[in-house]
């Protein structure tokens, strides 16, 4: 079995545990603590190196616009959704504030061969 790039596959779950642990000081620094929502496991077809950075850019936008003790972060992952995402939860003034970001569950390049329309009938 030889390994093809193009196929690789990254747990979202390993990414986003990566993530917290690097933003986890520079959060407790600001007085947040970072509360994550039980979730199963999630492969994507995505390299882990961008669902890392994706998730730390997450991280550190809510961490800079909390203003309050906590960061809530869950995972959205629907049955028939193109997509997972993640979200980080935050209190702003008398309420709160939604970040997200978000992971395609398909290759990048690969839905046309699924789809009539992507066919060449000329």
């Amino acid at each position: 079995m030889s390994f093809d790039p193009k196929r690789a596959q990254s747990c979202l779950h390993c990414a986003l545990a990566r993530a917290i642990r690097r933003e986890s000081a520079p959060l407790a620094a600001r007085g947040l603590s970072v509360n994550l929502g039980r979730a199963e496991p999630v492969w994507l077809p995505s390299p882990g190196a961008h669902l890392y950075r994706a998730l730390r850019r997450l991280l550190r936008e809510a961490g800079s616009q909390a203003q309050g003790p906590s960061l809530k972060l869950t995972v959205i992952d629907l049955t028939g959704k193109s997509h997972v995402e993640v979200t980080a939860t935050i209190p702003v003034g008398r309420g709160s504030r939604v970040l997200a970001c978000a992971f395609p569950r398909h290759a990048p390049g690969s839905l046309g061969g699924g789809f009539a329309e992507a066919l060449d009938l000329s």
